[in-house]
């Protein structure tokens, strides 16, 4: 169960989203599937404040999740922390998720919107992780079964994350969780808002699979290149800034 803190906080984290005729799914918050923390630390020590009241354990998942915020989105660093139970959770999740972190495999999942959520949707499966509340469910990419390519999920419009227009807003949040927040948001690089998200993944995977879904998906753009790699602009890079990182597929933040 999770505190009473996080339910409070996701209270303002999250909102419903207005039905539609069709199911749309859009970019939600970007996850890294995580051997070790070097790659947290760096971008928390350099650019970002992490959201450390945030940090949940997966139950029967066998993951835990630490999270950094942005006014309209997120980034989580997924750890695997019982390899076992992981695997025990395969079949249902519906692909081999530990293979995330060996080496040659994507370490990028990008977490969506439904809108409206339908447990129908040509290309997804259901998927109703151990520690959701009952009712909730996920829908997972069918091409999640090739660890070559970014996982792609989607989740309730419930879930989605509340954009938020100004730093100016989070001083009319609930005061119990306020301070929080404000801190959460505030990072030493000045970074407030993801602008661009600029997957680069090999020829030979452009139209297929995940990648073609991604293709389609307002607010990501998706480019040729010799290999993977992700570009995540702030801000419209108002800065002239860069950070980089070249441990697995190479990750450029420009702000």
């Amino acid at each position: 169960m999770r505190p009473g803190w996080y339910l409070l906080l996701a209270s303002l984290l999250f909102t419903n989203a207005a039905p539609a005729q069709h199911t749309t799914l859009r970019f939600d918050h970007l996850v890294f599937f995580v051997a070790d923390s070097s790659l947290e630390q760096a971008l928390t020590q350099q650019l970002f404040h992490p959201a450390e009241k945030l940090a949940t354990p997966h139950p029967g998942q066998g993951t835990e999740g630490h999270y950094v915020l942005f006014l309209n989105t997120s980034i989580e660093f997924l750890y695997l922390r019982d390899s076992a139970s992981a695997r025990r959770n395969e079949d249902h999740f519906g692909s081999r998720y530990t293979r995330r972190w060996e080496p040659g495999a994507n370490p990028i999942a990008l977490g969506l919107i439904a809108e409206p959520f339908d447990t129908t949707l040509a290309g997804f499966h259901t998927y109703h992780g151990p520690d959701q509340p009952e009712g909730e469910r996920y829908l997972m990419a069918a091409g999640n079964t090739d660890p070559t390519q970014p996982l792609l999920y989607a989740s309730m419009p419930h879930r989605a994350h509340k954009t938020m227009s100004s730093m100016e807003e989070v001083e009319r949040a609930d005061p119990a969780i306020r301070e929080d927040l404000r801190h959460y948001l505030s990072h030493p690089s000045g970074i407030r808002r993801l602008t661009g998200l600029v997957l680069t993944v090999p020829d030979s995977t452009m139209g297929a699979g995940n990648v073609a879904l991604l293709q389609d998906l307002e607010g990501v753009e998706v480019r040729k290149g010799d290999g993977h790699a992700l570009t995540l602009e702030f801000d419209g890079a108002a800065q002239g800034r860069e950070f980089r990182w070249s441990e697995g597929p190479e990750l450029l933040i420009r702000y």
